[in-house]
């Protein structure tokens, strides 16, 4: 009985941790080496929002605009304003209210007092909003998408921090390091 009830608690916690994580996929084009380029610009991107909660689009551009660039220049790429820039970031934010209604088994019953509510189905909902953040990079020159990184959150759960900073750090996460040395043990030329 111990042993079921620990199992229990792990399976929750791990399900609580996936869903609170933010999950991106990413994607580069291919034979496109990304450690080629030097320099970056970020341009204004899409916002989709729904009616009840509209999105300062401006607002929404300063906010991701530094943190897009921190952790491109991290990788050790350069911010340039100007059309120089050999890459080209760019974004689409787009949030909806959801509706999760899920059905309860035995376990989320109330006690029965009555028998004619015994075989009564126990439910429960929710309205929360879901966040998409969808990061593309394109090569300027070619007008070409190089990289991209999607992924969804539930917004209504965040807690402390910012959300959209730690969205973009989530995204860049497996973007290609130009300071960390190749397999070789050789630093990458520049």
């Amino acid at each position: 009985m111990i042993g079921r009830k620990f199992i229990l608690l792990i399976t929750f916690v791990s399900i609580s941790l996936l869903l609170l994580a933010q999950d991106f996929t990413t994607s580069t084009a291919s034979g496109v080496d990304l450690l080629k380029y030097e320099t970056f610009t970020v341009v204004r991107g899409s916002v989709i929002a729904n009616a009840d909660q509209p999105i300062d689009r401006q607002a929404l551009y300063e906010a991701i605009k530094p943190s897009i660039i921190r952790e491109l220049e991290v990788r050790g790429y350069k911010f340039t304003e100007d059309s120089t820039a050999q890459l080209t970031v760019s974004y689409v934010v787009e949030t909806t209210i959801k509706m999760d209604v899920q059905r309860q088994g035995q376990i989320g019953q109330l006690v029965i007092t009555n028998p004619a509510g015994g075989n009564q189905d126990q439910g429960w909902s929710r309205e929360f909003t879901q966040g998409m953040l969808i990061l593309e990079i394109e090569d300027t020159a070619r007008k070409t998408a190089v990289w991209s990184a999607e992924g969804m959150m539930d917004i209504s759960r965040s807690r402390g921090g910012n959300l959209l900073d730690n969205a973009v750090r989530s995204a860049f996460r497996k973007f290609p390091d130009k300071n960390k040395k190749v397999k070789t043990g050789k630093q990458r030329k520049k």
